[in-house]
């Protein structure tokens, strides 16, 4: 039977699904993503319209987590793993926000202004965007599950 399984590539996932503090899971990749080409990325997974994602413990044991029971994911070593989102997002201007979730916290970062000529502003991207969208803070990528977000406020820059 293992002769017709695809190997895939563990990542390592931050979940956070309230009032839960975060959760250190791993997820696996698929070689060939469905949706672009290349390997599979954590926001592919996380944005299939699925009721239950299947996360890893580091004993080899598997949660089948609600997905929409989830806000933020932060992934490790994003620029490897969310590598297509760093090649669509190349030279595209972003803008700093702060995302407040619908348990009280929040999350400071930046939001890629991703979107066709006309339609690059924050209010564009969040209501373009199903599901999980990407958010920047540094060198650390978190996926924002936008039905447990309450509110996205445009930050000053500096």
């Amino acid at each position: 039977m293992n002769d017709f399984r695809i190997p895939k590539e563990k990542a390592s996932v931050l979940v956070t699904a309230p009032p839960h503090e975060p959760d250190p899971r791993f997820v696996f990749l698929s070689p060939l993503a469905q949706n672009h080409h290349g390997a599979e990325t954590p926001s592919d997974l996380f944005n299939v319209e699925q009721a239950f994602i299947p996360l890893f413990r580091e004993d080899g044991s598997v949660v089948l987590a609600r997905r929409q029971a989830i806000a933020w994911v932060e992934v490790a070593e994003p620029r490897r793993r969310e590598w297509y989102y760093y090649e669509s997002r190349a030279g595209i201007p972003d803008s700093p926000v702060r995302v407040e979730f619908d348990d009280g916290t929040r999350i400071d970062g930046r939001i890629a202004l991703i979107g066709p000529a006309g339609a690059q502003r924050v209010v564009d991207v969040v209501n373009r965007a199903e599901g999980f969208l990407h958010l920047e803070r540094g060198d650390d990528l978190f996926l924002v599950n936008l039905r447990r977000v309450l509110a996205v406020s445009i930050r000053e820059e500096g």
